[in-house]
């Protein structure tokens, strides 16, 4: 006989032991950045904490370039990379964006725990963001979200810039225009290797 039929209450353990294991990267993720010194060398970050985080709201209104709807939700429980870019992409951007190929290339097998997003912003340049798609096979492309760069606070300045989205949905790094590949890349390493071994140590008990 089940436990409901015995009038007994569902026991909250299993879900609760889900959403550990998908907040812990980002549970992780900040702990490090925010207490450096307990990283080798006493390492900082190369990128610029976002603080407070930005949040994706539900009702950015995003889409692909056919028309249909984008959620943010495709991206969880992923570390994203995401560019944000208005109605023109000159060599300079299409540079970052080979960048952010490489960067998830590099990263070896924990590029799978990687996605790369463009955000459009420009709702009239569906035809920029179907020519990205196609010359860069794999990156999601969004058309919308005319509000993040006041969210971000950096109005026009933040079109031409690098984030780093986290699991849960949350900007929470950005890069200047110019910013090295390196400085990304290597962020992007620590983040993973702080996730890794913060669930590993939660497993093994810190063995």
């Amino acid at each position: 006989m089940s436990d409901e039929a015995r009038g007994k209450p569902r026991s909250m353990v299993p879900l609760w032991a889900m959403v550990a294991v998908f907040a812990a990267p980002v549970i992780a993720a900040w702990f490090f950045y925010l207490n450096p010194q307990y990283l080798p060398a006493g390492r900082t970050n190369k990128g610029e904490l976002i603080d407070p985080v930005v949040s994706l709201p539900s009702d950015l209104a995003l889409s692909t370039w056919e028309g249909a709807d984008f959620s943010p939700a495709v991206l969880a429980g992923k570390w994203t990379l995401v560019y944000l870019v208005g109605g023109e992409c000159d060599e300079a951007c299409r540079e970052r964006l080979l960048a952010m190929r490489q960067i998830r290339l590099a990263l070896g097998e924990s590029q799978h725990s990687v996605e790369r997003l463009v955000v459009v912003t420009d709702l009239t340049a569906r035809g920029l963001a179907e020519a990205l798609g196609a010359e860069f096979a794999g990156m999601r492309v969004a058309v919308g979200g005319a509000r993040l760069p006041e969210l971000l606070g950096d109005g026009a300045a933040a079109l031409d810039r690098l984030y780093i989205l986290d699991p849960m949905g949350n900007l929470m790094m950005r890069y200047a225009a110019d910013a090295p590949t390196r400085d990304t890349l290597e962020d992007m390493e620590h983040l993973l290797k702080a996730s890794k071994n913060w669930i590993k140590g939660a497993q093994y008990g810190h063995k």
